[in-house]
Protein backbone atom coordinates (compact mmCIF):
# COMPACT_ATOMS: atom_id res chain seq x y z
CA UNK A 1 0.00 0.00 0.00
CA UNK A 2 1.25 3.77 -1.32
CA UNK A 3 1.77 6.00 1.97
CA UNK A 4 0.55 8.71 0.09
CA UNK A 5 -3.21 6.96 -0.13
CA UNK A 6 -6.21 8.03 1.77
CA UNK A 7 -6.91 5.70 4.86
CA UNK A 8 -9.38 2.63 3.58
CA UNK A 9 -13.31 3.41 4.84
CA UNK A 10 -15.30 0.23 4.55
CA UNK A 11 -18.97 0.85 4.01
CA UNK A 12 -21.05 -2.05 4.48
CA UNK A 13 -24.18 -2.59 1.96
CA UNK A 14 -27.01 -1.68 3.37
CA UNK A 15 -29.49 -3.30 0.78
CA UNK A 16 -29.10 -6.50 0.40
CA UNK A 17 -27.81 -6.79 3.83
CA UNK A 18 -30.18 -8.36 6.53
CA UNK A 19 -30.67 -7.33 9.84
CA UNK A 20 -28.14 -9.86 10.81
CA UNK A 21 -25.42 -7.69 9.49
CA UNK A 22 -26.69 -4.69 12.20
CA UNK A 23 -26.54 -6.83 15.06
CA UNK A 24 -22.86 -7.69 14.49
CA UNK A 25 -20.63 -6.24 17.45
CA UNK A 26 -17.63 -4.53 16.36
CA UNK A 27 -16.58 -4.41 19.88
CA UNK A 28 -16.12 -8.50 19.65
CA UNK A 29 -13.78 -7.39 16.92
CA UNK A 30 -11.96 -4.66 19.11
CA UNK A 31 -11.27 -6.90 21.79
CA UNK A 32 -9.81 -9.75 19.91
CA UNK A 33 -7.91 -7.26 18.36
CA UNK A 34 -6.70 -5.77 21.94
CA UNK A 35 -6.25 -9.91 23.37
CA UNK A 36 -4.08 -10.53 19.85
CA UNK A 37 -2.29 -6.54 19.84
CA UNK A 38 1.80 -6.81 18.70
CA UNK A 39 3.33 -3.76 17.54
CA UNK A 40 3.74 -3.75 13.90
CA UNK A 41 7.42 -3.62 12.53
CA UNK A 42 6.07 -1.88 9.42
CA UNK A 43 3.22 -0.05 7.95
CA UNK A 44 3.62 -2.86 5.29
CA UNK A 45 2.24 -5.19 8.14
CA UNK A 46 -0.41 -3.48 9.30
CA UNK A 47 -1.68 -2.76 5.77
CA UNK A 48 -1.56 -6.51 5.40
CA UNK A 49 -3.36 -7.24 8.57
CA UNK A 50 -6.21 -4.55 7.17
CA UNK A 51 -6.17 -6.18 3.87
CA UNK A 52 -6.53 -9.33 5.87
CA UNK A 53 -9.69 -8.32 7.67
CA UNK A 54 -11.20 -6.63 4.86
CA UNK A 55 -10.71 -10.34 3.04
CA UNK A 56 -12.20 -11.92 5.77
CA UNK A 57 -15.10 -9.85 6.83
CA UNK A 58 -16.38 -9.47 3.15
CA UNK A 59 -16.14 -13.34 2.56
CA UNK A 60 -18.23 -13.42 5.34
CA UNK A 61 -20.95 -11.40 4.22
CA UNK A 62 -20.89 -13.28 1.07
CA UNK A 63 -21.09 -16.10 2.93
CA UNK A 64 -24.03 -14.40 5.08
CA UNK A 65 -25.77 -13.42 1.90
CA UNK A 66 -25.68 -16.70 0.26
CA UNK A 67 -27.19 -18.19 3.06
CA UNK A 68 -30.10 -15.70 3.27
CA UNK A 69 -30.43 -16.46 -1.06
CA UNK A 70 -30.75 -20.22 -0.08
CA UNK A 71 -33.18 -19.21 2.67
CA UNK A 72 -35.16 -17.89 0.87
CA UNK A 73 -35.27 -19.75 -2.21
CA UNK A 74 -36.66 -22.00 0.94
CA UNK A 75 -39.23 -20.13 2.00
CA UNK A 76 -40.17 -19.33 -1.58
CA UNK A 77 -40.24 -22.77 -2.23
CA UNK A 78 -42.26 -23.13 1.13
CA UNK A 79 -44.57 -20.74 -0.23
CA UNK A 80 -45.50 -22.50 -3.52
CA UNK A 81 -45.78 -25.47 -1.34
CA UNK A 82 -48.58 -24.37 0.57
CA UNK A 83 -50.20 -22.32 -2.88
CA UNK A 84 -50.33 -25.50 -4.24
CA UNK A 85 -51.46 -27.24 -1.34
CA UNK A 86 -54.15 -24.87 -0.79
CA UNK A 87 -55.69 -24.93 -4.93
CA UNK A 88 -55.54 -28.50 -3.77
CA UNK A 89 -57.74 -28.60 -0.88
CA UNK A 90 -59.91 -25.96 -2.30
CA UNK A 91 -60.70 -28.63 -5.57
CA UNK A 92 -61.62 -30.64 -3.12
CA UNK A 93 -63.89 -28.49 -1.05
CA UNK A 94 -65.88 -27.48 -3.94
CA UNK A 95 -66.06 -30.86 -5.39
CA UNK A 96 -67.33 -32.42 -2.17
CA UNK A 97 -69.77 -29.09 -1.93
CA UNK A 98 -71.00 -30.22 -5.46
CA UNK A 99 -71.80 -34.24 -4.85
CA UNK A 100 -73.45 -32.96 -1.78
CA UNK A 101 -75.64 -30.55 -3.88
CA UNK A 102 -76.52 -32.93 -6.85
CA UNK A 103 -77.27 -35.73 -3.44
CA UNK A 104 -79.57 -33.19 -2.19
CA UNK A 105 -80.96 -32.20 -6.07
CA UNK A 106 -81.82 -36.00 -6.45
CA UNK A 107 -83.06 -36.60 -3.00
CA UNK A 108 -85.55 -34.00 -3.75
CA UNK A 109 -86.32 -35.10 -7.18
CA UNK A 110 -86.79 -38.63 -5.21
CA UNK A 111 -89.57 -37.16 -2.63
CA UNK A 112 -91.42 -34.80 -5.34
CA UNK A 113 -91.79 -37.84 -7.06
CA UNK A 114 -92.84 -39.58 -3.96
CA UNK A 115 -95.55 -36.45 -3.80
CA UNK A 116 -96.81 -36.55 -7.11
CA UNK A 117 -97.36 -40.42 -6.50
CA UNK A 118 -99.16 -39.78 -3.68
CA UNK A 119 -101.50 -37.39 -4.96
CA UNK A 120 -101.72 -39.48 -8.28
CA UNK A 121 -102.94 -42.11 -5.71
CA UNK A 122 -105.39 -39.72 -3.64
CA UNK A 123 -107.13 -38.47 -6.84
CA UNK A 124 -107.61 -42.13 -7.98
CA UNK A 125 -109.14 -42.63 -5.00
CA UNK A 126 -111.10 -39.54 -4.65
CA UNK A 127 -112.52 -40.98 -8.24
CA UNK A 128 -113.51 -44.17 -7.00
CA UNK A 129 -115.38 -42.82 -4.76
CA UNK A 130 -116.65 -40.29 -6.84
CA UNK A 131 -117.78 -42.92 -8.94
CA UNK A 132 -119.15 -44.74 -6.50
CA UNK A 133 -121.02 -42.34 -5.25
CA UNK A 134 -122.84 -41.86 -9.01
CA UNK A 135 -123.11 -45.58 -9.38
CA UNK A 136 -125.35 -45.20 -5.66
CA UNK A 137 -126.84 -41.76 -6.50
CA UNK A 138 -128.28 -43.21 -10.33
CA UNK A 139 -129.85 -46.54 -8.43
CA UNK A 140 -131.25 -44.37 -5.96
CA UNK A 141 -132.81 -41.67 -8.40
CA UNK A 142 -133.78 -44.89 -10.32
CA UNK A 143 -135.88 -45.96 -7.52
CA UNK A 144 -136.96 -42.79 -6.50
CA UNK A 145 -138.31 -42.61 -10.42
CA UNK A 146 -140.71 -45.53 -9.49
CA UNK A 147 -141.47 -44.16 -5.96
CA UNK A 148 -142.52 -40.36 -8.02
CA UNK A 149 -144.69 -42.11 -10.22
CA UNK A 150 -146.57 -44.19 -7.72
CA UNK A 151 -146.76 -41.02 -5.92
CA UNK A 152 -147.72 -38.82 -8.94
CA UNK A 153 -150.79 -41.86 -9.35
CA UNK A 154 -151.85 -41.22 -5.92
CA UNK A 155 -151.34 -37.59 -6.09
CA UNK A 156 -153.70 -37.27 -8.74
CA UNK A 157 -156.66 -39.41 -7.27
CA UNK A 158 -156.08 -36.79 -4.11
CA UNK A 159 -155.87 -34.39 -6.08
CA UNK A 160 -159.18 -35.94 -8.18
CA UNK A 161 -160.72 -35.96 -4.50
CA UNK A 162 -160.07 -32.64 -3.65
CA UNK A 163 -161.55 -31.04 -6.70
CA UNK A 164 -164.94 -33.18 -5.60
CA UNK A 165 -164.60 -31.76 -2.17
CA UNK A 166 -163.87 -28.49 -3.37
CA UNK A 167 -166.88 -28.63 -5.66
CA UNK A 168 -169.51 -29.87 -2.39
CA UNK A 169 -168.04 -27.31 -0.44
CA UNK A 170 -168.70 -24.26 -2.39
CA UNK A 171 -172.64 -25.54 -2.39
CA UNK A 172 -172.09 -25.06 1.28
CA UNK A 173 -170.34 -21.46 2.08
CA UNK A 174 -172.52 -19.18 3.66
CA UNK A 175 -174.83 -17.94 1.12
CA UNK A 176 -175.27 -14.40 3.25
CA UNK A 177 -171.15 -14.20 3.64
CA UNK A 178 -170.25 -14.85 -0.32
CA UNK A 179 -173.40 -12.92 -1.22
CA UNK A 180 -171.82 -9.47 0.24
CA UNK A 181 -170.24 -6.87 -1.75
CA UNK A 182 -169.51 -4.53 1.26
CA UNK A 183 -168.36 -6.05 4.57
CA UNK A 184 -168.12 -4.95 8.25
CA UNK A 185 -165.31 -5.44 10.56
CA UNK A 186 -165.02 -5.29 14.36
CA UNK A 187 -161.91 -4.88 15.41
CA UNK A 188 -160.97 -3.88 18.73
CA UNK A 189 -163.94 -2.26 19.14
CA UNK A 190 -163.64 -0.10 15.83
CA UNK A 191 -166.03 -1.34 13.10
CA UNK A 192 -164.08 -1.00 9.78
CA UNK A 193 -166.56 -1.20 6.70
CA UNK A 194 -164.77 -2.09 3.58
CA UNK A 195 -165.39 -4.17 -0.01
CA UNK A 196 -165.21 -8.01 -0.04
CA UNK A 197 -162.70 -7.79 -3.22
CA UNK A 198 -160.45 -5.61 -0.77
CA UNK A 199 -160.41 -8.39 2.06
CA UNK A 200 -159.91 -11.24 -0.11
CA UNK A 201 -157.59 -9.95 -2.73
CA UNK A 202 -154.42 -12.14 -1.35
CA UNK A 203 -155.22 -15.55 -1.28
CA UNK A 204 -154.93 -17.92 1.91
CA UNK A 205 -154.96 -15.15 4.11
CA UNK A 206 -156.98 -15.13 7.42
CA UNK A 207 -159.26 -12.53 5.87
CA UNK A 208 -160.10 -14.29 2.75
CA UNK A 209 -160.21 -17.41 4.65
CA UNK A 210 -162.73 -16.05 7.04
CA UNK A 211 -165.04 -14.55 4.27
CA UNK A 212 -164.78 -17.64 2.07
CA UNK A 213 -166.42 -19.64 4.90
CA UNK A 214 -162.80 -21.57 5.00
CA UNK A 215 -162.50 -20.59 8.99
CA UNK A 216 -164.50 -20.15 11.55
CA UNK A 217 -164.53 -16.42 13.69
CA UNK A 218 -166.35 -15.05 16.20
CA UNK A 219 -168.97 -12.39 15.95
CA UNK A 220 -169.87 -9.33 17.66
CA UNK A 221 -173.91 -8.63 19.15
CA UNK A 222 -174.62 -6.95 15.65
CA UNK A 223 -173.69 -10.34 13.79
CA UNK A 224 -170.26 -8.44 12.84
CA UNK A 225 -166.86 -10.27 11.85
CA UNK A 226 -164.94 -9.82 15.18
CA UNK A 227 -161.15 -9.83 15.25
CA UNK A 228 -159.64 -8.90 19.30
CA UNK A 229 -156.98 -7.06 17.93
CA UNK A 230 -155.07 -3.59 17.76
CA UNK A 231 -157.52 -1.58 15.19
CA UNK A 232 -154.68 1.08 14.31
CA UNK A 233 -152.29 -1.69 12.94
CA UNK A 234 -155.41 -2.93 11.57
CA UNK A 235 -156.16 0.60 9.73
CA UNK A 236 -152.51 0.30 8.60
CA UNK A 237 -153.20 -3.18 6.89
CA UNK A 238 -156.22 -2.12 5.24
CA UNK A 239 -154.75 1.00 3.70
CA UNK A 240 -151.96 -1.19 2.51
CA UNK A 241 -154.92 -4.04 1.11
CA UNK A 242 -156.50 -0.68 -0.71
CA UNK A 243 -153.55 0.68 -2.39
CA UNK A 244 -150.63 -2.65 -2.58
CA UNK A 245 -148.22 -0.46 -4.21
CA UNK A 246 -147.84 1.91 -0.86
CA UNK A 247 -146.19 0.60 1.59
CA UNK A 248 -146.76 0.73 4.98
CA UNK A 249 -144.44 3.67 6.46
CA UNK A 250 -143.68 3.03 10.53
CA UNK A 251 -142.64 6.26 12.90
CA UNK A 252 -139.86 3.89 14.10
CA UNK A 253 -138.38 0.42 14.28
CA UNK A 254 -141.12 -0.22 16.64
CA UNK A 255 -144.29 0.45 15.26
CA UNK A 256 -142.46 -1.26 12.09
CA UNK A 257 -141.87 -5.25 14.33
CA UNK A 258 -145.85 -4.30 15.69
CA UNK A 259 -147.15 -4.09 12.11
CA UNK A 260 -145.06 -6.98 10.95
CA UNK A 261 -146.27 -9.43 13.53
CA UNK A 262 -150.07 -7.84 13.08
CA UNK A 263 -149.43 -8.54 8.84
CA UNK A 264 -148.12 -12.21 9.82
CA UNK A 265 -151.60 -12.67 12.11
CA UNK A 266 -153.74 -11.73 9.31
CA UNK A 267 -151.65 -13.80 6.64
CA UNK A 268 -150.87 -10.34 5.01
CA UNK A 269 -148.20 -10.28 2.36
CA UNK A 270 -146.59 -6.68 1.34
CA UNK A 271 -144.76 -8.31 -1.78
CA UNK A 272 -146.09 -11.02 -3.71
CA UNK A 273 -142.42 -12.76 -3.94
CA UNK A 274 -139.99 -13.27 -1.70
CA UNK A 275 -137.41 -10.56 -1.55
CA UNK A 276 -133.75 -11.97 -1.76
CA UNK A 277 -130.95 -9.43 -0.52
CA UNK A 278 -127.47 -9.47 -0.83
CA UNK A 279 -125.41 -7.21 1.61
CA UNK A 280 -121.76 -5.43 1.25
CA UNK A 281 -118.72 -8.15 0.40
CA UNK A 282 -115.80 -6.95 -1.45
CA UNK A 283 -115.62 -6.41 -5.28
CA UNK A 284 -112.14 -6.75 -5.96
CA UNK A 285 -111.41 -2.93 -5.95
CA UNK A 286 -112.79 -1.90 -2.96
CA UNK A 287 -115.13 -2.83 0.79
CA UNK A 288 -118.74 -2.46 -0.04
CA UNK A 289 -121.59 -0.67 1.32
CA UNK A 290 -124.29 -1.49 -1.22
CA UNK A 291 -127.14 -3.60 -1.07
CA UNK A 292 -128.88 -5.36 -3.93
CA UNK A 293 -132.66 -6.36 -3.95
CA UNK A 294 -133.64 -9.76 -6.37
CA UNK A 295 -136.54 -8.55 -8.64
CA UNK A 296 -138.29 -11.74 -8.96
CA UNK A 297 -141.00 -10.23 -11.31
CA UNK A 298 -138.52 -8.71 -13.91
CA UNK A 299 -135.74 -11.46 -13.14
CA UNK A 300 -133.59 -8.82 -12.22
CA UNK A 301 -131.24 -7.17 -9.17
CA UNK A 302 -131.85 -3.50 -8.24
CA UNK A 303 -129.88 -1.57 -5.77
CA UNK A 304 -131.26 -0.33 -2.75
CA UNK A 305 -130.48 1.92 0.68
CA UNK A 306 -126.72 1.27 1.41
CA UNK A 307 -125.88 0.13 5.07
CA UNK A 308 -124.40 2.52 7.07
CA UNK A 309 -120.98 1.25 6.96
CA UNK A 310 -118.57 -1.18 4.59
CA UNK A 311 -117.82 -4.12 5.49
CA UNK A 312 -117.01 -7.62 4.03
CA UNK A 313 -116.46 -11.09 5.93
CA UNK A 314 -119.19 -10.46 8.29
CA UNK A 315 -122.52 -12.93 9.86
CA UNK A 316 -125.89 -12.04 8.56
CA UNK A 317 -129.50 -13.56 9.45
CA UNK A 318 -133.03 -12.18 9.25
CA UNK A 319 -134.86 -12.46 12.77
CA UNK A 320 -138.99 -11.03 12.16
CA UNK A 321 -138.24 -10.18 9.13
CA UNK A 322 -135.43 -7.65 9.90
CA UNK A 323 -131.62 -8.25 8.24
CA UNK A 324 -129.32 -8.19 10.67
CA UNK A 325 -125.41 -7.58 9.90
CA UNK A 326 -123.03 -7.82 12.40
CA UNK A 327 -118.87 -8.26 12.41
CA UNK A 328 -116.63 -8.34 9.51
CA UNK A 329 -113.86 -6.55 8.44
CA UNK A 330 -113.39 -2.98 6.64
CA UNK A 331 -110.92 -0.62 4.97
CA UNK A 332 -109.27 -0.44 8.37
CA UNK A 333 -108.65 -4.04 8.02
CA UNK A 334 -109.62 -4.37 11.44
CA UNK A 335 -112.62 -6.80 13.23
CA UNK A 336 -115.51 -5.13 13.97
CA UNK A 337 -118.06 -5.31 16.81
CA UNK A 338 -121.31 -2.56 14.99
CA UNK A 339 -124.18 -4.42 14.75
CA UNK A 340 -126.65 -3.01 11.97
CA UNK A 341 -130.26 -3.92 11.50
CA UNK A 342 -132.55 -3.34 7.79
CA UNK A 343 -136.03 -2.07 8.10
CA UNK A 344 -137.55 -2.86 4.66
CA UNK A 345 -141.37 -0.91 5.92
CA UNK A 346 -138.68 1.88 6.48
CA UNK A 347 -136.20 1.67 3.81
CA UNK A 348 -133.81 2.22 6.89
CA UNK A 349 -130.48 0.96 7.97
CA UNK A 350 -129.84 1.47 12.06
CA UNK A 351 -127.78 0.52 14.59
CA UNK A 352 -128.33 -1.61 17.53
CA UNK A 353 -126.12 -3.28 20.19
CA UNK A 354 -122.71 -4.23 19.15
CA UNK A 355 -121.05 -7.83 19.56
CA UNK A 356 -119.15 -7.58 23.03
CA UNK A 357 -116.25 -9.25 21.13
CA UNK A 358 -115.39 -7.94 17.90
CA UNK A 359 -114.58 -10.36 15.25
CA UNK A 360 -114.46 -11.20 11.01
CA UNK A 361 -114.83 -14.42 9.33
CA UNK A 362 -118.10 -15.02 11.60
CA UNK A 363 -120.28 -16.97 11.04
CA UNK A 364 -124.54 -15.91 11.39
CA UNK A 365 -127.84 -17.44 11.37
CA UNK A 366 -131.03 -17.03 12.94
CA UNK A 367 -132.80 -19.86 15.06
CA UNK A 368 -135.66 -20.09 17.12
CA UNK A 369 -136.24 -15.93 17.51
CA UNK A 370 -132.61 -15.82 18.01
CA UNK A 371 -129.12 -14.23 16.45
CA UNK A 372 -126.45 -16.53 16.80
CA UNK A 373 -122.92 -15.32 15.90
CA UNK A 374 -119.92 -18.33 15.74
CA UNK A 375 -116.27 -18.14 15.92
CA UNK A 376 -114.10 -15.89 13.67
CA UNK A 377 -111.26 -14.32 13.87
CA UNK A 378 -110.40 -10.85 16.25
CA UNK A 379 -107.05 -10.21 14.85
CA UNK A 380 -105.11 -12.36 16.92
CA UNK A 381 -106.84 -15.55 17.29
CA UNK A 382 -109.08 -17.62 16.05
CA UNK A 383 -112.57 -17.62 17.84
CA UNK A 384 -114.72 -20.74 19.71
CA UNK A 385 -116.84 -17.81 21.47
CA UNK A 386 -120.53 -17.60 20.90
CA UNK A 387 -122.74 -14.67 20.96
CA UNK A 388 -126.55 -14.68 20.87
CA UNK A 389 -129.02 -11.62 20.16
CA UNK A 390 -132.70 -11.94 21.67
CA UNK A 391 -134.77 -9.03 20.11
CA UNK A 392 -136.66 -8.76 23.35
CA UNK A 393 -133.46 -8.16 25.25
CA UNK A 394 -132.12 -6.17 22.90
CA UNK A 395 -128.51 -7.00 23.37
CA UNK A 396 -125.84 -9.80 22.77
CA UNK A 397 -125.16 -12.54 25.57
CA UNK A 398 -122.83 -14.97 25.52
CA UNK A 399 -123.33 -18.58 25.13
CA UNK A 400 -121.75 -21.83 25.15
CA UNK A 401 -118.57 -21.74 22.91
CA UNK A 402 -117.45 -24.20 20.45
CA UNK A 403 -115.24 -27.64 21.44
CA UNK A 404 -112.96 -26.06 18.37
CA UNK A 405 -112.12 -22.71 17.39
CA UNK A 406 -113.65 -21.73 13.88
CA UNK A 407 -112.72 -19.07 11.32
CA UNK A 408 -114.93 -19.19 8.16
CA UNK A 409 -117.42 -21.82 9.05
CA UNK A 410 -120.52 -22.72 7.49
CA UNK A 411 -123.86 -22.18 9.83
CA UNK A 412 -127.64 -23.48 9.56
CA UNK A 413 -130.43 -24.80 11.78
CA UNK A 414 -131.86 -28.37 11.61
CA UNK A 415 -133.96 -30.00 13.75
CA UNK A 416 -134.11 -27.84 16.48
CA UNK A 417 -130.70 -27.37 16.67
CA UNK A 418 -127.77 -25.40 15.23
CA UNK A 419 -125.03 -27.22 13.65
CA UNK A 420 -121.14 -25.48 12.44
CA UNK A 421 -119.29 -27.13 9.76
CA UNK A 422 -116.11 -27.24 9.04
CA UNK A 423 -114.24 -23.60 8.96
CA UNK A 424 -110.59 -23.63 10.02
CA UNK A 425 -108.02 -23.10 12.97
CA UNK A 426 -105.17 -22.81 10.56
CA UNK A 427 -106.28 -26.24 8.99
CA UNK A 428 -109.09 -26.59 7.00
CA UNK A 429 -111.52 -28.72 9.06
CA UNK A 430 -114.21 -31.52 8.21
CA UNK A 431 -116.00 -31.54 11.97
CA UNK A 432 -119.16 -30.41 12.58
CA UNK A 433 -120.58 -29.53 16.12
CA UNK A 434 -124.20 -29.49 17.22
CA UNK A 435 -125.52 -26.78 19.35
CA UNK A 436 -128.96 -27.84 21.69
CA UNK A 437 -130.23 -24.62 22.59
CA UNK A 438 -132.39 -25.83 25.50
CA UNK A 439 -129.11 -27.30 27.28
CA UNK A 440 -126.95 -24.82 26.38
CA UNK A 441 -124.26 -27.28 25.05
CA UNK A 442 -122.23 -27.70 21.84
CA UNK A 443 -121.12 -31.37 21.15
CA UNK A 444 -119.22 -32.50 17.96
CA UNK A 445 -121.36 -34.91 15.35
CA UNK A 446 -119.90 -38.71 15.03
CA UNK A 447 -119.82 -38.10 11.40
CA UNK A 448 -117.73 -34.95 9.54
CA UNK A 449 -118.31 -33.80 6.50
CA UNK A 450 -116.60 -35.62 3.27
CA UNK A 451 -114.37 -33.13 2.23
CA UNK A 452 -112.56 -30.47 4.34
CA UNK A 453 -113.61 -27.04 3.65
CA UNK A 454 -113.81 -23.16 5.26
CA UNK A 455 -114.95 -20.24 3.66
CA UNK A 456 -118.07 -22.43 1.98
CA UNK A 457 -121.74 -21.44 2.79
CA UNK A 458 -124.62 -23.23 3.93
CA UNK A 459 -128.43 -23.48 4.19
CA UNK A 460 -131.78 -25.10 5.09
CA UNK A 461 -133.83 -26.34 2.10
CA UNK A 462 -137.10 -28.55 4.12
CA UNK A 463 -135.09 -28.89 6.69
CA UNK A 464 -132.39 -30.54 5.20
CA UNK A 465 -128.75 -29.01 4.67
CA UNK A 466 -126.83 -28.39 1.54
CA UNK A 467 -123.35 -27.41 2.03
CA UNK A 468 -121.37 -25.78 -0.82
CA UNK A 469 -118.04 -24.38 -2.58
CA UNK A 470 -115.41 -23.28 0.11
CA UNK A 471 -111.59 -24.06 0.02
CA UNK A 472 -109.50 -26.91 1.09
CA UNK A 473 -106.02 -27.69 2.76
CA UNK A 474 -104.39 -28.30 -0.50
CA UNK A 475 -106.10 -24.52 -1.65
CA UNK A 476 -108.49 -26.22 -4.37
CA UNK A 477 -111.19 -24.10 -4.35
CA UNK A 478 -114.56 -26.71 -4.20
CA UNK A 479 -117.31 -27.28 -6.91
CA UNK A 480 -119.13 -29.96 -4.32
CA UNK A 481 -122.27 -29.88 -2.81
CA UNK A 482 -122.92 -31.76 0.32
CA UNK A 483 -126.25 -32.76 1.29
CA UNK A 484 -126.46 -33.37 5.33
CA UNK A 485 -129.34 -35.39 5.50
CA UNK A 486 -132.17 -34.83 8.69
CA UNK A 487 -132.56 -38.36 9.34
CA UNK A 488 -129.09 -40.55 9.19
CA UNK A 489 -127.10 -37.23 10.05
CA UNK A 490 -124.47 -38.10 7.58
CA UNK A 491 -123.47 -36.40 4.69
CA UNK A 492 -123.37 -37.49 0.82
CA UNK A 493 -122.40 -35.85 -2.34
CA UNK A 494 -125.06 -34.76 -4.84
CA UNK A 495 -124.89 -32.52 -8.29
CA UNK A 496 -121.95 -30.40 -7.97
CA UNK A 497 -121.85 -26.68 -8.66
CA UNK A 498 -121.28 -24.91 -12.49
CA UNK A 499 -118.09 -23.66 -10.93
CA UNK A 500 -115.83 -23.87 -8.09
CA UNK A 501 -116.52 -20.55 -5.53
CA UNK A 502 -115.27 -19.50 -2.12
CA UNK A 503 -116.40 -16.59 -0.10
CA UNK A 504 -120.11 -17.38 -1.96
CA UNK A 505 -123.42 -16.62 -0.13
CA UNK A 506 -126.80 -19.37 -0.33
CA UNK A 507 -130.16 -18.85 0.58
CA UNK A 508 -133.84 -20.72 0.01
CA UNK A 509 -135.60 -19.68 -2.26
CA UNK A 510 -139.52 -21.48 -2.94
CA UNK A 511 -138.53 -24.46 -4.63
CA UNK A 512 -134.84 -23.72 -4.87
CA UNK A 513 -131.19 -22.92 -3.10
CA UNK A 514 -129.89 -19.59 -5.14
CA UNK A 515 -125.79 -19.53 -4.75
CA UNK A 516 -124.37 -15.94 -5.33
CA UNK A 517 -121.41 -14.24 -6.20
CA UNK A 518 -117.80 -15.42 -4.72
CA UNK A 519 -114.55 -15.76 -5.99
CA UNK A 520 -112.09 -18.51 -7.96
CA UNK A 521 -109.76 -17.21 -9.89
CA UNK A 522 -112.02 -13.93 -10.68
CA UNK A 523 -114.57 -12.15 -9.14
CA UNK A 524 -118.49 -13.43 -9.60
CA UNK A 525 -121.19 -11.90 -9.96
CA UNK A 526 -123.06 -15.37 -11.29
CA UNK A 527 -126.26 -16.28 -9.77
CA UNK A 528 -127.13 -20.46 -10.14
CA UNK A 529 -130.13 -21.82 -8.89
CA UNK A 530 -130.04 -25.83 -7.49
CA UNK A 531 -133.26 -27.53 -7.30
CA UNK A 532 -132.99 -30.36 -5.31
CA UNK A 533 -136.04 -32.20 -6.49
CA UNK A 534 -134.31 -32.21 -9.42
CA UNK A 535 -130.64 -32.63 -8.98
CA UNK A 536 -129.90 -29.30 -11.43
CA UNK A 537 -128.75 -26.47 -11.80
CA UNK A 538 -129.96 -23.44 -13.46
CA UNK A 539 -128.28 -20.02 -14.56
CA UNK A 540 -130.10 -16.73 -12.13
CA UNK A 541 -129.42 -12.73 -13.15
CA UNK A 542 -125.99 -11.72 -12.38
CA UNK A 543 -125.69 -9.07 -9.69
CA UNK A 544 -124.87 -5.51 -10.55
CA UNK A 545 -121.65 -5.85 -8.97
CA UNK A 546 -119.30 -8.46 -8.62
CA UNK A 547 -118.41 -9.42 -4.96
CA UNK A 548 -117.49 -11.58 -2.60
CA UNK A 549 -117.66 -12.20 1.12
CA UNK A 550 -120.77 -10.95 1.61
CA UNK A 551 -123.84 -12.14 3.12
CA UNK A 552 -127.45 -12.84 1.46
CA UNK A 553 -130.60 -13.31 3.31
CA UNK A 554 -134.30 -13.92 2.52
CA UNK A 555 -136.99 -11.23 3.84
CA UNK A 556 -141.01 -12.99 2.97
CA UNK A 557 -142.94 -10.24 4.55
Amino acid sequence: MDNNSQPYEFHPPTSNIDKSIDSFDINVLRSANEEIFVPFSSTEDFDIMVSDLRSTFINWLKKTEINMRLERDRLNTLKETLAKDRETFLSKLQAEKAAGLERLAEERKRQNAEIASQLKQVQVEREDARRRVSEERAKMEKECELHRKRMQMEAEKLHQQIKLFEAEKKKIIDNAIASETMIDINVGGVVFETSRQTLTQQSNSLLEGVLSGRYEIGRDRQGRIFFDRDYELFRVILNFLRNPTCLPVPRDSTESELIINESFYYGIKFSPFPLVFTCGGHSGNEYLSSVEMLDVGQQCWRSCTSMQSERAYFGGAVINNFICVFGGQNMDYKALCETEMYDRLRDTWYTIASLNQPRRNNAGACHDGRLYCVGGFDGIEILKSVEAYDMRMKNWVKVASLNTPRSSAMLASQNGNLYAFGGTTGERLKSVEIYDPRMDIWQESPAGLVESRSAGAACNYLNEIYIMGGIDNSQSIHDSVEHWDSSTQRPSFVHDMPMGCMDCSVVSVSDSIMIIGGQNEEILGSCHFYRPEFDDWQRGPSLITPRYAHCSMLLDL
